[in-house]
């Protein structure tokens, strides 16, 4: 008797590992496929089409829901197709997975810096340039988020007193950073006006806005 209880506890045991190394391969073919899907989107959207990575990535979220590259890439597939509201949905869930992921903030801050939301932008920039010290490009696009949110207080509370400090020491930065900036001499006037605004008063009265909801160009 005891040996055919020990014998159906051993074949239980043998079922049991044998469904385990099933579901584990069954779930390995699955995440694989998930992420050939990305790679193939990735390599769409190196040639620009955009709808045909999107729908790769479509396929591979409908796999793995919860797959930081696939929700990352789309992110970025939709800004190109102008669909900034279901961008920003796919950049959040991707930093929800991964919220120290660099270029997942930079790129949602650039988009919401596009869009002319600069108090989302700012916070989004705020944390790339802590996760990359070293990355000029969320320091050039922080200073500026930091000049439009000055000029917009010094705009709504005329002779208040404010300071452009912070919008200063995120441009140079991004000057000490990138060595040899194509727009080094916009970045230097914009200090200029920043350190002397007693020399320029007609920028703080008047302003025209930044363009918004143009091009995002945002980069993997």
């Amino acid at each position: 008797m005891h040996g055919a209880r020990g014998g159906i506890r051993l074949g239980l045991l043998i079922f049991v590992v044998l469904l385990g190394l099933v579901a584990g391969q069954f779930t390995w073919r699955y995440m694989t496929r998930a992420n050939r899907l990305n790679d193939e989107a990735v390599d769409l959207m190196n040639q620009d089409k955009y709808e045909a990575a999107m729908t790769r990535l479509d396929e591979a979220l409908a796999i793995d829901p919860n797959h930081f590259l696939a929700s990352y890439h789309r992110a970025l597939c939709r800004a190109e197709r102008h669909m900034w509201e279901d961008s920003l949905a796919d950049f959040d869930h991707a930093l929800s997975l991964r919220p120290d992921e660099p270029r997942a903030n930079f790129n949602r801050g650039k988009l919401l810096w596009t869009l002319g939301r600069f108090e989302e932008a700012h916070r989004s920039l705020l944390r790339a340039t802590e996760l990359d010290h070293q990355a000029p490009e969320p320091w050039l696009l922080l200073g500026e988020c930091e000049y439009e949110l000055f000029l917009k207080a010094a705009a709504a509370h005329p002779g208040a007193p404010g300071s452009p400090a912070a919008a200063v020491a995120a441009l140079k930065t991004y000057l000490r950073l990138e060595t040899k900036p194509a727009d080094r001499r916009a970045v230097e006037q914009k200090l200029e006006i920043l350190e002397h605004l007693d020399k320029y008063p007609e920028v703080l009265e008047r302003r025209a806005p930044p363009p918004v909801g143009g091009e995002a160009h945002l980069e993997p």
